[in-house]
């Protein structure tokens, strides 16, 4: 009966896990996203050019805006 527990127990920890995975990887990725997406409505709203540089999950980015 106990080892029926412990099974359930540890397949509820394999499943968790990838969406614990997912979820801290994607936060911040949607949260540098949501700052882009800020700061080029900005630049463009005061007329500049943006310049920006950003890998594919925006984890590493650079941003410049040249009026």
């Amino acid at each position: 009966m106990k080892s029926k527990k412990v099974s359930k127990k540890r397949i509820s920890l394999l499943l968790l896990l990838p969406l614990g995975i997912v979820f801290l990887i994607g936060l911040p990725s949607y949260l540098n996203h949501q700052v882009i997406e800020s700061a080029v409505d900005g630049c463009e709203k005061i007329g500049g050019e943006v310049s920006l540089e950003k890998d594919i999950l925006a984890m590493n980015w650079s941003f410049s805006c040249e009026k």
